[in-house]
């Protein structure tokens, strides 16, 4: 048997160095295996689908999510709300959430929201949310860091727990969000953990995502993912056949001194690019140290050693690196280290980089490493400090450059609005932030497809339509490449009616008419 999935009468932008733009491609052993127009079946087991003349995209890769930290997300969450822009439209999706959740337990939205998304300026109240789910406790945070908002049913839950709620329901930012954050997660089993690692899996599919990089999440404390356990979710996804999407490790490395034994452990233990075609360890990443050392002016001497002896053995790296600061910092141990261990080829990046300046972007194109560049900041307000990313110089430069979220609990999952931040500029109200560094919205789509798989040394195999490579793709509810069909704002509200994973198909809206070719009854080729 061929295995044979085609797809004819679309639009599908193969997203290759020459924009080119077919109708139909064929998909056999989970590669793409032609493209072209009228593509016609070579077996008789194949599977046809009409796209109707609808806009088909390569599957999105978010280059930096942390994804497998969503599983420890307390209750049943509502990452759809990121895209709901008035509190009557996310009233309704929390309604409609309610209706299929069993009673009692718990709804929940962190990360990804702000209430200032909402065209009213402020989260649902505590009233509006007893109307909209009676029988559950609902809680929104903007983060684990609040603020909070609550329910009726929610506020008692969190005071029994012992955190404090005002009568509005509003749970204060910081310490007490904090605390609310700790209590509801101390109520998750892992059966609730696997159940959220799904449904966040069953969410990136309806967008259209075919590929995620999960970024190093493993210290035991509140949030993150335990390194003895963190993984097992995914793991058993795989074995039972339920996992639909391309997942990327990242493995983060928290050394505090010379002794270097996380580092050492991780090289000496753990097989460089070890997996399979669905899920592969990818690299170290996003950190070499942690977060209250890699700010360090100047870093620790220790780090230096850390960088020589992940070139040395060849592994792909990524840092994370807010501030310019840090980004020169960092450069500069890079540079000492490349004198000695080339670094070019070795696929390393540079990741967020947000207010990067062309001195520092050019000394990254000299060292030959790449740039993560993400849109974050959509939930944010910064006009300064860090600042955002500088997508229009990147894009000039020629560096290669990838796109990711840095979600879900400071940021959304939601690549459409990513990608709506990438092109307009625009934060969460509308508020023009980063309208001088704006790309067009071919430039925006193709760092979210083409080049992703370089960061993770897979680029013959993943990113982009290309017979040979993986036969990922994504069928789109609305023409994104059309402007004056899909204003601005629209694209916020993209999603795929279609979205197909090594030839299968991973997410179905349930729009598309699919049929076997000998019921078609059409020449083989």
């Amino acid at each position: 048997m061929l295995n044979e999935l085609i797809l004819v009468n679309g639009r599908i932008h193969t997203m290759d160095d020459a924009n080119t733009v077919v109708s139909s491609v064929s998909i056999e052993g989970g590669r793409f295996a032609a493209l072209g127009d009228n593509l016609k079946s070579r077996g008789p087991d194949a599977r046809i689908v009409d796209l109707q003349g609808r806009t088909a995209v390569p599957g999105l890769i978010d280059n930096h999510v942390h994804f497998l930290r969503t599983g420890l997300l307390p209750g049943h969450d509502m990452r759809a709300l990121e895209t709901a822009f008035s509190v009557g439209e996310a009233l309704s999706l929390i309604n409609a959430r309610a209706r299929i959740v069993p009673r009692g337990e718990l709804l929940s939205a962190i990360g990804g929201i702000h209430p200032g998304q909402f065209a009213e300026r402020r989260y649902p109240s505590l009233e509006e949310l007893d109307d909209a789910a009676p029988e559950h406790p609902v809680y929104l945070s903007i983060s684990n860091w609040g603020p909070g908002a609550t329910n009726s049913l929610a506020r008692h839950l969190l005071q029994e727990l012992g955190v404090p709620v005002g009568k509005d329901g509003i749970v204060a930012k910081g310490e007490d969000t904090v605390a609310a954050w700790n209590a509801l997660s101390s109520k998750r089993t892992y059966c609730d953990t696997l159940r959220q690692t799904e449904s966040q899996m069953k969410f990136a599919l309806s967008m259209g995502l075919t590929c995620l990089f999960d970024m190093g999440g493993t210290i035991p404390a509140g949030g993150w993912l335990d390194p003895a356990t963190g993984y097992d979710p995914l793991f058993e996804l795989m074995r039972e056949d339920r996992l639909r999407m391309r997942i990327r490790i990242f493995l983060p490395v928290l050394d505090t001194s010379a002794a270097l034994p996380d580092l050492t452990a991780r090289l000496d233990n753990t097989f460089n690019e070890f997996g399979n075609d669905f899920v592969r360890i990818a690299g170290i990443g996003e950190w070499l140290i942690p977060a209250k050392l890699q700010r360090r002016q100047p870093l620790p001497d220790f780090y230096a050693a850390s960088v020589r002896a992940v070139a040395e053995r060849g592994w792909v790296y990524r840092q994370h690196l807010i501030t310019l600061a840090e980004q020169k910092e960092h450069l500069r141990v890079w540079e000492k280290v490349n004198k000695s261990v080339k670094i070019a080829g070795l696929h390393w990046s540079m990741d967020h980089c947000y207010g990067m300046d062309k001195e520092t972007l050019n000394r990254a194109i000299d060292l030959g490493v790449g740039i993560g560049s993400h849109s974050s900041p959509y939930l944010g307000d910064s006009l300064k400090s860090p600042g955002n990313p500088p997508f229009r110089m990147i894009m000039d430069s020629g560096i290669v450059a990838g796109g990711g979220s840095d979600g879900a609990r400071i940021s959304a999952i939601n690549p459409w609005v990513m990608l709506y931040y990438a092109v307009t500029g625009k934060n969460y109200a509308g508020k023009p932030i980063n309208s001088e560094q704006s790309i067009s919205r071919e430039e925006a789509l193709r760092i979210w497809t083409a080049p992703q798989g370089w960061f993770c040394r897979e680029e013959r195999n993943l990113g982009g339509i290309a017979v040979g490579k993986f036969g990922d793709l994504s069928v789109l509810s609305d023409d994104f490449f059309d402007e004056s069909a899909v204003q601005d704002d629209d694209i916020r509200n993209i999603t795929s009616v279609l979205t197909v994973v090594g030839g299968k198909i991973a997410h179905d809206a349930g729009l598309l008419r699919t049929r076997d070719a000998e019921a078609r009854k059409a020449p083989s080729i």
